[in-house]
């Protein structure tokens, strides 16, 4: 089992598993395609408009100067794709020992990546955005028609609390993240293309259709606030156990945003493994059972809810890229003197790393992963 290792060089990912969060989704779905397409037409279908309820339109909450999530082709051109996991205590994820909505009300961007594939499909890179970045945070639209006043060095994981105007419910999802993509376009002068959003319940679920993960667990956690409790040692973890470690923070490493990311990308690692290591030839079942809480998990943009229109993204990337050219890296930032518990961009690595990813170039030599 891998263990988290931070080091100060540009990383490319030689494990399948790493990819986290996004090809996760995208193998799963990929799988799903050429499945379905070669033994079972009607299941295609079926999953298909499964994949089409799931969709989300924000164009309602973008301004004029901002640009919208349009089902246009992804074909010769580089594609930025927004993913986040949101920090919900309401409904299904209030009662999975996520918290009390009383205590944290509203929806947040908890984690959140931005996956950029490149125009010839050569390459991805993957860019983590810590949740304590402090970011200045744009007018948002709201739900009543109303629009936030725009708000300097605030916490970026309140960016969807802002667009959402403290609603949990379905319908706040889309001014929420349609807040958050505004704010990551703002950061990072360049388009957002995509997003994906997953909430905690539908996180377990995946990982029960698999019947579970094995990890390996450095050392004992006593996490009350993720209701985290297990000896070291290699333990198969149900969905449930696997969010608690995915959320675990301060009982473990140096309590930092920072080396929970890495932790993160090590779970869905080992999901990843335990979805390759079954035969879904001979067992076609657990595939289909696999999708449907894939899919049911995540809400998408209108251009990532047609899969026959996108499959040709997903094999370019899925089946052609190298995987020495799939990198990770998290947005450099560096603890500010006011405040030890938040975080600011690293100027000018922070600016670099952006620019390349606008650029559609390589990441600098010396960013951290």
């Amino acid at each position: 089992m891998s263990y988290v290792n931070l080091r100060p060089i540009q990383h490319s990912a030689v494990n399948f598993g790493r990819f986290g969060l996004l090809r996760s989704t995208l193998a799963i779905l990929m799988a799903g395609v050429l499945f379905v397409t070669s033994t079972a037409g009607f299941l295609y279908l079926r999953l298909s408009t499964q994949f089409a309820n799931r969709v989300v339109d924000i164009n309602a909450y973008v301004s004029g100067d901002q640009s919208k999530a349009t089902p246009d082709s992804f074909e010769g051109r580089a594609v930025n794709i927004l993913v986040v996991g949101t920090d919900s205590r309401n409904g299904a994820s209030g009662d999975i020992g996520a918290g009390d909505e009383d205590e944290v009300p509203g929806l947040r961007n908890d984690s959140t990546m931005v996956i950029h594939v490149s125009a010839d499909r050569s390459r991805v890179q993957v860019l983590s955005i810590p949740r304590d970045t402090l970011v200045d945070i744009p007018a948002c639209k709201q739900r009543d028609g109303s629009t936030s006043d725009p708000v300097e060095n605030e916490m970026f994981n309140n960016a969807m609390f802002y667009g959402a105007d403290g609603g949990n419910t379905d319908l706040d999802i889309a001014p929420g993240i349609a807040c958050v993509k505004s704010t990551v376009e703002k950061m990072s002068n360049m388009t957002i293309d995509a997003f994906m959003v997953v909430n905690f319940a539908g996180f377990i679920n995946m990982i029960d259709a698999l019947g579970g993960i094995w990890f390996n667990i450095p050392e004992r956690i006593d996490d009350e606030s993720a209701r985290l409790f297990i000896d070291a040692g290699c333990w198969k973890l149900d969905g449930t156990q696997s969010l608690a470690y995915m959320r675990s923070r301060k009982a473990q490493g140096d309590g930092s945003d920072i080396s929970r990311i890495g932790r993160q990308q090590q779970l869905i690692s080992a999901m990843l493994r335990e979805l390759q290591d079954k035969n879904y030839v001979t067992d076609p079942g657990s595939l289909i059972s696999f999708l449907q809480a894939a899919i049911s998990a995540v809400n998408v943009s209108a251009n990532l809810g047609n899969a026959s229109s996108d499959a040709t993204l997903l094999i370019n990337v899925l089946q052609n890229i190298d995987r020495s050219n799939i990198q990770f890296v998290t947005m450099p930032v560096e603890e500010p003197s006011w405040d030890p518990n938040r975080r600011i961009p690293s100027e000018p690595m922070a600016r670099n790393v952006w620019n390349a990813l606008k650029n559609d170039q390589a990441l600098p030599v010396g960013t951290t992963y």
